[in-house]
């Protein structure tokens, strides 16, 4: 009872008569606007640039002033000078837009926790509930979430124009009363002191090129691909030897759980992973059912301590079933249907195909659940709603967007008790089916591992039928095509994979002996780039240098793939989504929340020892280019053969294992190393 009455208590912040008639609507807060009154029962943020100077930047800050305007009592709680930016990356682009704002001096905003300048205010413009972010900070709290933004919902006036009902809220950022890790001095560079602490965030917008100001880029490709941020210490601010430790570090983190093979002791893990601080984490992010909660993870380091704990939660407006890209999501894990982030899927399943953690997984959940979370949950939207009443009834005639998809909402409800009403149902089946599947976990997560000795079929979840060669052919260019399972029938159906690496595969059917290729139709004349279009997927003749013959295995859920050609980028895809035998198979975008592009891996038969083997040829040289010349180390004693795409021959003998580099005109030619082909650009 103690922890509703708090949610109440924050849900009904500043109470008060309101001052305005709900029948006038806009019309009736002319005068309150004018004379910087209160509007609603919430408080209200009057915000002044200097000269009425529109705030268009995200990057650049507009001098201003804040007056929070609240009950008599609290009249004028704040005013004074401000510096105010634009916000966000996709939210941005909406008409009604978020801020950030910054405070002359550092205080304790509408009575927050951290005493602190920096104060983001969302708009959430594309959450019709307005409150989903809320929702997902109090998930945050319930699962013991490290650390969680402090908000509180306000309705915004800039320049004299009421903007709508917004949610203030702390900025993610290392301070004693946010992220709380101990600060680094711009001079610090040799250990203990560089050892911490980091806020990093796992970023698909990850900025990898410096800005103006900034020695370094924000963001750098961790060494399986990753793009992260550094949000701490920031870009300005940092050095090499923080630079360079934390990516060395992150980097161990990150291979220390894709390194990790079954059974073994899970020290090499925990060393560098809070794993209780993952586990709450990641409850917290499927109850949220966030689809980009790997696409944006957030994660401190602190000084003395090599464990990265995840976390906090933030940016739940597209959460709780807000997103059409992935539909409605209350039966769905969001680790298999969430928009993916360089290896964080893969991590992520890995980390889960672990006993030891699946265990912790499913004994906090039941923590969690038995302390009342769906009757607290139920609580904090119908009060919260019903305390934001006024305020929303002004949004949404400042916005009149109740009856229209403005963004990748599944539909537009009509209503705003219509919008609450299905976030409440979402939520309390979402409960209903997280506590079926975690108390499965460790069966559902168990690792798939694929065997080089095995034939299998690829079998297309969406519509329960596999890939197959057109016409049970074995001739060169083959087509793909989808058709009805026959259980190991027909070797046409049937696909080893072969690697020497474990980074790329090629798949040979059985029936054919041959391989599928993504094969390019034919050269544009323009130099215009290739498109998906321009590429076919069929079966050709083994070719050790061709590089869309390579197949990269993006794993979506145990057993499930994404295969992705290393030459084209484009994945496998059942093209339109078609059920009759005979659909065209072919490559498109890649795109893991695609169904037509998740290919189930079921086992039929062991490889014949007889069979044929096709598998990678070492390399043997390494080229690269500059301006006029072509530099090659060679690996062997072997001829060395250079053309024009013509053919022409440009250059030719025999090398020794050594290095060569060889002028050559600006142009694209072709080098053959022994038996290896290498297509090369002089700029």
């Amino acid at each position: 009872m103690k922890a509703i009455q708090t949610i109440l208590a924050i849900a009904s912040l500043w109470t008060a008569a309101t001052t305005y008639s709900e029948a006038q609507g806009l019309a009736g807060i002319t005068d309150a606007i004018s004379e910087k009154r209160q509007l609603t029962n919430l408080p209200t943020f009057y915000l002044s640039t200097v000269d009425t100077v529109p705030v268009v930047s995200k990057d650049v800050y507009v001098k201003g002033t804040l007056y929070v305007a609240g009950p008599v009592e609290q009249a004028g709680k704040y005013n004074d000078s401000i510096e105010i930016r634009g916000r966000g990356n996709s939210t941005w682009g909406m008409p009604k837009k978020p801020y950030r704002t910054k405070l002359y001096n550092k205080y304790n905003l509408l009575d927050m926790p951290a005493k602190d300048k920096t104060w983001p205010i969302l708009a959430n413009y594309a959450d019709k509930t307005l409150i989903r972010n809320a929702l997902a900070f109090e998930i945050s709290k319930l699962c013991g979430v490290y650390y969680t933004p402090a908000y509180r919902f306000v309705d915004v006036v800039l320049n004299d124009e009421f903007l709508g009902n917004y949610l203030a809220t702390d900025q993610v950022e290392v301070s004693g009363d946010r992220v709380d890790v101990v600060k680094q001095a711009v001079t610090d560079s040799v250990l203990p002191a560089i050892s911490g602490g980091y806020l990093l965030e796992i970023d698909g917008f990850a900025i990898t090129t410096p800005v103006e100001g900034a020695t370094f880029p924000e963001g750098f490709y961790s060494a399986n691909n990753t793009p992260v941020s550094i949000k701490y210490p920031k870009d300005d601010e940092i050095n090499k030897a923080q630079r360079d430790y934390i990516i060395d570090h992150f980097n161990k983190f990150e291979t220390s759980i894709l390194t990790y093979k079954k059974g073994e002791q899970i020290d090499s893990i925990s060393k560098y992973l809070n794993i209780d601080a993952f586990v709450n984490w990641y409850i917290a992010s499927e109850l949220c059912a966030n689809p980009d909660f790997i696409w944006s993870i957030y994660m401190k380091k602190d000084s003395g301590n090599m464990q990265m704990s995840f976390g906090p939660l933030w940016d739940n407006d597209i959460s709780f079933a807000n997103d059409s890209r992935l539909g409605d999501t209350r039966d769905e894990l969001m680790l298999h249907k969430a928009h993916n982030c360089g290896s964080m899927r893969a991590l992520l399943q890995r980390l889960f195909a672990i006993p030891a953690i699946n265990q912790k997984v499913k004994a906090r959940w039941a923590e969690i659940r038995d302390a009342g979370l769906k009757d607290r949950l139920t609580t904090f939207i119908d009060s919260t709603s019903t305390a934001i009443d006024s305020s929303q009834k002004l949004n949404f005639e400042r916005w009149p967007i109740l009856d229209q998809t403005v963004y990748l909402e599944l539909e537009a409800r009509g209503s705003y008790e219509a919008e609450v009403d299905f976030l409440r149902t979402f939520m309390n089946d979402h409960i209903t089916s997280l506590d079926s599947i975690f108390n499965t976990f460790e069966d559902q997560m168990k690792l798939f591992e694929l065997n080089e000795n095995v034939w299998y079929s690829l079998s297309n979840p969406a519509v329960n039928k596999v890939l197959d060669i057109q016409n049970n052919s074995t001739d060169d260019y083959t087509p793909t095509v989808l058709w009805t399972d026959l259980e190991g029938a027909m070797e046409s159906q049937l696909f080893r994979f072969s690697t020497l690496d474990n980074a790329y595969y090629t798949v040979t059917n059985k029936g054919s002996n041959k391989v599928l290729e993504a094969m390019l139709e034919f050269i544009p004349d323009s130099e215009e780039p290739y498109t998906p279009a321009d590429y076919t997927l069929c079966i050709n003749t083994y070719n050790a240098t061709n590089e869309s013959q390579l197949w990269k295995l993006e794993e979506i859920q145990p057993g499930i793939f994404m295969l992705v050609n290393k030459y084209s980028g484009l994945a496998i895809d059942n093209y339109g989504g078609g059920s009759l035998d005979g659909n065209e198979i072919n490559t498109w975008t890649a795109s893991a929340s695609n169904p037509n592009q998740q290919w189930k891996f079921n086992a039929v038969t062991l490889v014949d020892p007889n069979t044929p083997e096709h598998r990678l040829h070492e390399a043997n040289a390494n080229i690269f280019t500059t301006s006029e010349c072509v530099h090659i180390e060679s690996k062997v004693t072997a001829p060395l053969l250079i053309t024009d795409l013509n053919g022409k021959i440009i250059f030719q003998r025999m090398i020794n294992a050594t290095s060569y580099e060889i002028t050559l005109q600006s142009g694209t030619y072709v080098i053959k190393v022994d038996n290896t082909i290498y297509k090369v650009i002089i700029p």
